[in-house]
C-alpha cells in the first residue's frame, strides 16, 4: 500500500484547518474595530490586486510576469477570503430604536396603502 495519498490528504487537512484558524483570529481581531471608510480602501486594494493578478498571467510577453501575476493573484484572493470575514464598524445612531409589534406595522403599512 502506497502511504503518499494519505500525507497528501493529512497535509491538506493541516494546512486547511491552519488556514480556518487564521481567518477566525483575524476576524475575532478585526471585526468591529476598522472603519466603514478604511474596509472599504482595503477591499479595494485587494480587489485591485486579484484584477493585476489576472491581467499579469494572461499577458503574453514576459514569463516573469506570469509568475508574479500568479502570487499576486493567489495572495491577493486569499487575502479577500480572510477579509470577507471581517465586519466593518457599524454605523451608531442618535435615537434609539425601541420594539415594534406586528400590529405597530400592520397599522402603519395600512395607512400608506389608503
Amino acid at each position: 500500500m502506497n502511504p503518499q495519498p494519505a500525507i497528501f490528504l493529512a497535509g491538506f487537512v493541516v494546512i486547511l484547518l491552519g488556514f480556518i484558524f487564521f481567518i477566525a483570529k483575524v476576524s475575532g481581531r478585526l471585526s468591529g474595530k476598522i472603519s466603514q471608510r478604511r474596509y472599504d480602501l482595503v477591499e479595494r486594494v485587494i480587489i485591485a490586486g486579484i484584477f493585476l493578478g489576472i491581467v499579469g498571467m494572461f499577458q503574453p510577453w514576459m514569463h516573469a510576469a506570469y509568475r508574479a501575476g500568479f502570487l499576486v493573484l493567489l495572495f491577493s484572493t486569499l487575502a479577500f477570503i480572510v477579509w470577507s470575514h471581517v465586519t466593518p464598524q457599524t454605523t451608531r445612531r442618535n435615537e434609539e430604536i425601541g420594539p415594534v409589534s406586528v400590529s405597530d406595522l400592520e397599522t402603519s403599512s395600512g395607512d400608506r396603502t389608503a
